[in-house]
């Protein structure tokens, strides 16, 4: 599968890249690429738009959301 990749930037601007599924050429469990950008990056999707066959997409956002535990949802509602 190819890797889609949403940038946004701190001026709130956004880019999509997609590299092609080549990469997972020489390594089909891990892939390393190192990418250059002239803005500051502030947050990373991973395919934004569900388009890849991804079995656990609650790891695709960089920073991660906060959310919280069952516990801290059970606390709240006992207060």
């Amino acid at each position: 599968m190819p890797v889609i990749i949403e940038w946004t930037y701190a001026d709130g601007t956004k880019e999509i890249e997609k590299i092609p599924a080549e990469i997972w050429r020489l390594n089909e469990e891990e892939v390393v690429k190192v990418f250059a950008k002239d803005k500051q990056v502030v947050g990373i999707v991973i395919d934004p738009g569900a388009e890849t066959a991804d079995t656990d997409a609650g790891n695709n956002i960089f920073p991660r959301e906060g959310s919280k535990s069952r516990f801290d949802s059970f606390k709240e509602s006992n207060e």
